[in-house]
């Protein structure tokens, strides 16, 4: 007999399948105006906003304050996931509760932990998505309202890091979220190179640290951590050794019995092409690439000199001199994961 799935936060059934397809979350950005500042006007020039009110600890009432109160002067502005993440919980109505209309998104970390984002305060019936839902860092989740214990519009914003995945959101570990976001804003913010948009894209995705360079040959210990949280599998948690974290692949599949090449060893194009064929039959958990189809396609032709490399891996593994970078990888993982949705209804059919 079968064993019940986990509840995760206490209340989705995380199933193997649900598990496999559910995003790292590595880069974070802040979910209202700029992404990457804060208080910085919005991409639609809306006014930035300020912290009205920051955590607080329990009083003698025992009723502390647990996020971050979030304000422009205005209300309905657009609310956005601050990082990949999987809806476990939504209130689409004004609830009776005192944080209202709201989202709670679930994070897998790459430390190994696991976090939720809460989003208070919604208006009532501004959120499009339902529990199970995958949501990709900037997408939409509701608008700035003040239903629930609000006297202002405002966005009630925090983040909670769990002991373990049954854990109800509610009782996990509340942290400060501005500081939170702060630590996980992407590392290439101000690259305006076709390697910096894949660059942050695979830092969101938790394929390369803040700090990676994107010229830097990929040694294959790293291609190989890159591919397990790009492979669609059940594991929840990856082993903290190369030894293990390749043991791991080959039982999923997703690496071969004999690899090869030693863990410091460079990747060649022939090993990517060569894993990546792999990886398609596996499946992937990776949102759409940064890029609509006609830049991602320029972007292949500038770099590789052909489009859709993940169409064409025997060419790709013949006919390309010295070794791959990092933003190379990221390049040929947003093609073979697919452009970027054109609208919302694109967007909402990834899910």
């Amino acid at each position: 007999m079968a064993a019940a799935p986990l509840l995760l936060a206490g209340l989705l059934p995380l199933s193997d399948d649900l598990a496999g397809r559910w995003c790292w979350s590595g880069a974070w950005t802040y979910p209202v105006g700029d992404r990457a500042t804060f208080g910085a006007p919005g991409p639609d020039g809306d006014p930035g906003y300020r912290l009205l009110r920051g955590p607080a600890a329990a009083g003698d009432d025992g009723d502390g304050h647990r996020g971050a109160d979030l304000a422009n002067g205005r209300s309905g502005g657009p609310v956005r996931a601050a990082a990949h993440g999987l809806v476990v919980a939504v209130e689409r109505g004004a609830g009776t509760g005192g944080y209202g209309s709201h989202v709670v998104l679930a994070h897998r970390l790459c430390d190994g932990t696991l976090a939720y984002s809460v989003y208070a305060h919604l208006l009532p019936g501004s959120p499009g998505a339902r529990a199970g839902d995958r949501v990709r860092a900037g997408e939409p989740l509701g608008r700035v309202g003040r239903s629930g214990r609000a006297s202002t519009d405002h966005l009630h914003f925090e983040v909670r890091v769990a002991g373990e995945p049954g854990q109800r959101w509610e009782h996990a570990r509340a942290t400060d979220p501005l500081a939170f976001v702060a630590g996980l804003l992407p590392g290439h913010r101000g690259d305006t190179t076709w390697a910096g948009g894949y660059l942050g894209w695979g830092q969101s995705a938790g394929l390369a640290g803040a700090d990676a360079r994107g010229d830097a040959p990929l040694e294959r210990a790293a291609w190989h951590l890159m591919l397990a949280r790009a492979a669609r599998h059940p594991l929840l948690h990856l082993p903290g050794s190369a030894a293990g974290l390749d043991a791991a692949l080959v039982e999923q599949s997703v690496l071969p019995e004999h690899g090869g090449s030693a863990a410091d060893a460079p990747l060649s194009w022939s090993e990517l092409a060569r894993d990546l064929a792999r990886l398609e039959e596996v499946g992937i958990r990776l949102p759409p690439g940064p890029l609509p189809g006609v830049l991602h396609d320029a972007a292949c032709v500038m770099r590789l000199g052909f489009e859709h490399p993940a169409r064409h891996l025997k060419k790709l593994g013949r006919h390309r001199p010295g070794v791959p970078c990092l933003a190379d990888v990221c390049l040929v993982l947003a093609d073979l994961a697919g452009a970027a949705p054109a609208s919302a209804e694109e967007a909402a059919a990834e899910r």
